[in-house]
């Protein structure tokens, strides 16, 4: 009884952050001078390392050298592998980060890791978001043509060779990426969006405010949001220079709308699936329009292939709603 008793006194003053965490993030450099710290936090191929750099320019902060996951936390080597993750819940290893570091994060939204860092006035994290079509080509490029991607894990050397057998072109990659990222779990980090324990900016818009062939811009509210946020002063993109030099960069010149360039129209098909038209359209993105065809070939063929959709996705909504209540729902 006494150790249960201990263990959970143990336990309360962690969450209350009166329990100094010193045997997390093991020989970590020292700290920036920030009074915050900063989780980089994304759906992966989103941008992380976008933010990465970026706070890293800015000043204050210093890269705390691991990952952090949802349940996990690994160490990032000097020559870019990562050890093999240690299981540690969100709330955990949030506990041990100290003001003036900063960190590479995949955390999936969760409401006890919400209302701690809500409670810690010494928190920020940026979450950033990206067009879904986009991430599907990014992984593409992250995982066969990459460097970093063999060299992180041992196992992703495997799977790069097993994928590229399996897989043999860009157009099969693509296909192959494009069904399995409904199902990876992407939804997860949905409720992120609109939480007040995050700032969330768009890949998108802060990419074009960093780009180099935008350096003459004069103003920059995406940046200049970030930098309020962390209590940083504002700079221009010309004086911070980021792009490119993120650990997972692809090194592709064109960053957003490169799907366009890249699908065919087999991929758009699967585009205008409902699995995947949620994910756009649920993550802040218009969804992929109406195919040609259904657009010249008549009004009549155009309301019809709409009216299927609507019919498609109200159906689906329809059973989400019943799944999370619990009990049935008539289409009626």
């Amino acid at each position: 009884m006494h150790g249960s008793r201990l263990d959970a006194g143990v336990f309360r003053e962690l969450a209350l952050g009166t329990l100094p965490n010193r045997h997390v993030f093991l020989d970590s450099p020292p700290p920036g001078p920030s009074p915050y710290y900063v989780i980089c936090n994304s759906v992966p191929k989103a941008g992380t390392y976008l933010l990465v750099e970026l706070v890293r320019a800015l000043g204050g902060h210093v890269d705390v050298g691991y990952h952090t996951y949802t349940s996990s936390i690994s160490k990032l080597n000097p020559d870019g592998s990562l050890d093999y993750g240690r299981a540690l819940p969100a709330p955990l290893w949030a506990s041990a980060l100290r003001s003036g570091y900063s960190c590479a994060s995949h955390t999936e939204y969760c409401p006890y890791l919400e209302q701690y860092l809500l409670g810690r006035p010494e928190h920020k994290m940026l979450f950033i978001v990206r067009d879904p079509r986009d991430i599907v080509v990014s992984w593409v490029d992250f995982v066969y043509h990459s460097a970093a991607y063999p060299k992180m894990r041992k196992w992703n050397a495997y799977l790069r060779s097993a994928g590229s057998a399996a897989h043999p072109d860009d157009a099969s990659r693509i296909t192959s990426t494009l069904l399995s990222l409904p199902r990876s779990g992407i939804k997860k980090f949905m409720s992120w969006l609109d939480s007040p324990a995050c700032l969330t900016v768009k890949f998108e818009e802060l990419y074009s405010e960093l780009a180099i062939d935008d350096v003459a811009r004069s103003s920059f509210p995406v940046l200049n949001r970030i930098c309020d946020y962390l209590g940083l002063p504002r700079k221009t993109a010309a004086e911070l220079d980021v792009l490119g030099r993120g650990l997972t960069s692809s090194g592709r010149g064109r960053k957003v709308g490169i799907y366009k360039e890249r699908m065919m129209p087999h991929h758009f098909d699967l585009l205008r699936s409902e699995a995947f038209q949620e994910l756009v359209v649920e993550f802040g993105y218009e969804p992929t329009p109406l195919p040609t065809c259904a657009r010249t070939n008549g009004l009549g063929a155009a309301r019809r292939f709409a009216s299927r959709l609507s019919r498609s996705l109200r159906g689906g909504a329809i059973r989400r709603q019943a799944a999370e209540a619990g009990g049935s729902a008539s289409t009626e």
